[in-house]
């Protein structure tokens, strides 16, 4: 026998090994229910959001109300939706009806109404990674966004859809609800919104998803399933 060809090339390359989420089985489905600690986090971050909408809305608007022009909440927003699956409609609803809405002084109806906006621009980002990220080779939590497949990734799946598609939305509200957007500057405001939006989640969301999203996942606090 030739030991020559029980002896491995010395130009193979060692295999690549997967990033650990991927061997973690991130999905929609509906399966138990969530730990004390997962509804703990989930808690905390819809507190932590609805407190960054607030102050965004209350504190750092241009020359129309509750329009932020450094709207830096959602930056946090996307990254938490990806971490927590389907509470990130939860997280998303609380977050926009209470923060940017209620505490932020639109009416009821309104602030009720105004709080779907979030569902997009959350939801979206959300939904996008748990059904294509693992078919597309990239990390289901976002932690390889600094890589240039998770990157690209990030950038049309929880980037760009949910800010340009919500920024349409939240604005057409504001001009048919409410006399905070005028009509004649609904695409200027719409511009505004996805634009700022975008440069936020690309800076904010990208550093959190790389620096956070593995000490969340090895703390047991990302959703796996649907709702646990």
């Amino acid at each position: 026998m030739d030991v020559e060809q029980n002896l491995p090339l010395q130009n193979e390359e060692p295999p690549i090994p997967a990033p650990s989420s991927t061997l973690i089985g991130y999905s929609l489905r509906f399966a138990g229910g969530p730990s004390t600690s997962q509804l703990v986090a989930i808690a905390a971050a819809t507190g932590v959001y609805t407190a960054l909408t607030w102050f965004c809305a209350t504190f750092l608007t241009g020359t129309v109300p509750v329009v932020s022009t450094l709207f830096f909440a959602i930056g946090f927003g996307i990254p938490f939706a990806i971490w927590f699956g389907g509470w990130a409609f939860v997280i998303a609803y609380i977050g926009n009806a209470v923060g940017a809405g209620i505490l932020a002084g639109l009416p009821l109806p309104v602030a009720l109404w105004f709080g779907t906006v979030d569902l997009v621009q959350l939801g979206l980002a959300m939904l996008l990674y748990r059904l294509l990220a693992q078919r597309f080779g990239v990390d289901p939590i976002g932690k390889d966004v600094f890589t240039p497949r998770g990157f690209i990734f990030f950038l049309l799946c929880a980037v760009l859809p949910g800010n340009i598609i919500g920024g349409a939305y939240g604005n057409a509200i504001l001009v048919w609800a409410t006399p905070i957007v005028p009509a004649g500057s609904y695409f200027f405001y719409w511009f505004l919104w996805s634009a700022s939006n975008i440069v936020l989640t690309l800076v904010i969301g990208s550093v959190l998803l790389r620096s956070l999203g593995p000490v969340v996942e090895r703390a047991g606090l990302t959703v796996q399933n649907a709702f646990n």
